[in-house]
């Protein structure tokens, strides 16, 4: 049922963009704004998971580039106008644009160091940017653009000053809640969180995402950059951030859970870490499915967690489970480096010369403490013997 609204609603949006916007512009030439907030809206929608949506600013995107490229030169007196086409140019519409806009007399009625950073931004001339935009508060600017505004400085601050990034971010998401800025702000800000080594502003920032854009078009970045924090702030290598994480985790579905901890457990095998491996193989086995590549693996990443004598006979199981012909290279190098660590723990250690013992198995005893330990027969035997050895070596030989 839920899908199906989806589907209508998306369905719905397309039109409007197809039919709405060409309206517009009869109806008054010098409307830039007007699309723009349809524009936004599409935006919002995307946000949310509405891949109709995502099609149809596409398609909306590439209307406004024409339309804005021949607009007349007064459209652009209105400071709604000049700012609808910054905003256009940061939501991926074409630079030639604003370049006409920068070239006109009487110049927009914007400010031309928000028109030419901008421009420069696009274009990746990031230093020029940064010099133009930095006197720039997106505070002072109407929410709709300021939101903008701060994304931008935030990836050019992110390099160099990580804080005045993460403060950035949170601007934009203080001036446009809601939208796809908000959710891009989250995003970014989960991995600047992980790159300064704050955990807890990684954690609730990470939870909000979820809770508020679960679904998005863009959730895969997210994804992607999460993994990547985790293995920053070394979550497979401290047994109490493990512990942290596991609620966090819970936010996920399934199978990012699973592709989750298969990471920290190889983050945490290759670290020595062997408690966590256990911890973190035993909650991804049950989500992985058999047979596949992502199970196999688990198995070997358990297998050599267990390097506890007791456990060699489970760990043996778990790799002799393993069918290697299904491997690829690199899984079975890893198998035979696990076969190698576990065959030098269970054989015992090679005793000293001339140790008797079926398996080498030896330990230097003590006297007895007891004073009456000591029998005449073992006296008398221990003389005969003290005997013997003199005489051997008188005559040449010696004591075996």
């Amino acid at each position: 049922m839920i899908r199906s609204v989806s589907v209508l609603r998306g369905a719905a949006l397309a039109l409007i963009v197809l039919w709405a916007a060409p309206a517009a512009q009869a109806e008054d030439a010098k409307s830039p704004y007007r699309m723009v907030r349809t524009l936004q809206a599409l935006q919002g929608e995307v946000a949310q998971g509405n891949s109709h949506a995502h099609t149809a600013q596409r398609a909306l995107l590439l209307q406004m580039d024409e339309v804005f490229a021949t607009a007349p030169a007064e459209t652009w007196s209105d400071p709604r106008n000049a700012r609808a086409a910054v905003i256009h140019l940061l939501s991926g519409g074409h630079p030639r644009v604003m370049r006409q806009l920068l070239d006109l007399d009487p110049q927009p009625d914007l400010d031309p160091a928000l028109m030419r950073g901008a421009l420069a931004y696009v274009e990746g001339r990031q230093e020029e940017a940064r010099d133009l935009l930095t006197a720039i508060d997106p505070m002072d600017l109407p929410p709709n653009l300021g939101g903008q505004v701060a994304l931008v400085r935030a990836a050019l601050a992110v390099g160099d000053d990580p804080e005045a990034a993460m403060k950035m971010l949170g601007v934009a998401r203080l001036l446009m809640p809601g939208t796809l800025v908000e959710e891009a702000a989250l995003r970014r800000e989960v991995f600047v969180a992980g790159k300064i080594g704050d955990i807890e502003r990684f954690q609730s920032l990470s939870i909000r995402y979820l809770r508020r854009f679960r679904g998005s078009i863009y959730e895969g970045d997210f994804r992607r950059r999460f993994a990547l924090a985790l293995e920053t702030l070394g979550f497979g290598e401290n047994d109490a951030k493990f512990a942290l994480l596991e609620s966090l985790l819970a936010e996920f579905d399934s199978d990012s859970r699973r592709m989750l901890y298969l990471r920290l457990a190889r983050q945490a095998l290759v670290g020595g870490h062997l408690e966590i491996v256990r911890k973190a193989t035993e909650r991804a086995l049950p989500l992985a499915m058999a047979g596949t590549s992502e199970h196999r693996l688990l198995r070997i990443y358990r297998a050599g967690a267990l390097l506890d004598p007791r456990d060699i006979g489970e760990a043996r199981d778990l790799l002799w489970s393993i069918d290697r012909g299904e491997l690829t290279p690199e899984e079975r190098e890893l198998m035979d480096a696990v076969y190698a660590v576990l065959n030098r723990v269970r054989h015992w250690p090679e005793p000293p010369p001339g140790t008797i013992g079926e398996f080498g198995a030896f330990a230097d005893i003590g006297a007895p403490k007891a004073p009456d330990w000591h029998r005449p027969t073992m006296a008398a035997a221990d003389r005969i013997l003290t005997e013997t050895g003199a005489l051997l070596q008188q005559s040449g030989g010696s004591a075996r």
